[in-house]
């Protein structure tokens, strides 16, 4: 089932065994090791997947980096029309393995040393409106207000989001990327204040106004995948 495959966990745990059924996405290739799934770009040769968004919030403290249109958008820089779902589905197809045992191991009482490296993702956000031209890390653009300082570099972890009663919970939260650690969205921050849900706020002097379009970039780890990189225009 299309759920068993874009969790990569077994998708009758938690003790029920039906499943809701879902046609899985239709992959369109769109040129040599490039293809689409909706309005989800793969792109194989240089690693990484981007996606249209706009800008949600521009001012106060943020839970949210990235959220579903219908997700709390009132917490989240950003908001996206793409399904959680197929965004999950394109980063298993890219070979992208969730950090088991993450959100467990932030809230314990004494966490323990892990290895992100292979699930860490580097967030890009870039911008062509109204002569305005840009690009950030998405990082940049959340402060914590103890320092002033930005989401550390390398912070971004793919969580992958969980099955509940046969309901992929990211696509029913609409939590694609957290702040504020959350074990329902697909990638979350590893940042040292991630579990603290009121330092993080919006830096408005980095981000492009509101309601502009963006394109989100989600550059992959290696992970030994060694792409064919083709020459830039």
């Amino acid at each position: 089932m299309f759920f068993s495959v874009v969790s990569g966990q077994d998708s009758t745990q938690d003790g029920n065994a039906s499943v809701k059924k879902e046609q899985p996405p239709k992959i369109v290739r769109v040129g040599s090791g490039v293809y689409r799934v909706e309005d989800i770009l793969l792109d194989k040769n240089r690693n990484q997947v981007s996606f249209p968004a706009v800008v949600n919030q521009v001012h106060g403290l943020v839970e949210y980096g990235i959220v579903h249109e219908n997700g709390k958008t009132h917490e989240s820089l950003f908001r996206t029309k793409i399904r959680p779902i197929h965004l999950n589905f394109v980063l298993l197809l890219s070979k992208l393995k969730p950090a088991k045992g993450f959100i467990e191991n932030l809230w314990a009482e004494k966490p323990k040393s892990m290895d992100l490296r292979p699930h860490t993702v580097a967030i890009e956000v870039s911008w062509d409106f109204n002569g305005s031209n840009g690009i950030a890390s998405l990082g940049s653009l959340a402060l914590n207000e103890k320092d002033d300082q930005p989401i550390g570099p390398n912070s971004f972890v793919f969580t992958g989001s969980k099955f509940l009663g046969g309901d992929f919970q990211a696509e029913s939260t609409g939590s694609i990327l957290a702040v504020y650690a959350d074990d329902t969205s697909m990638i979350n921050s590893s940042d040292y204040d991630s579990n603290n849900d009121d330092v993080w706020y919006a830096n408005k002097k980095a981000l492009p106004a509101l309601e502009t379009p963006v394109l989100i970039t989600l550059k992959l780890p290696n992970n030994d995948m060694k792409p064919k990189l083709l020459p830039r225009p």
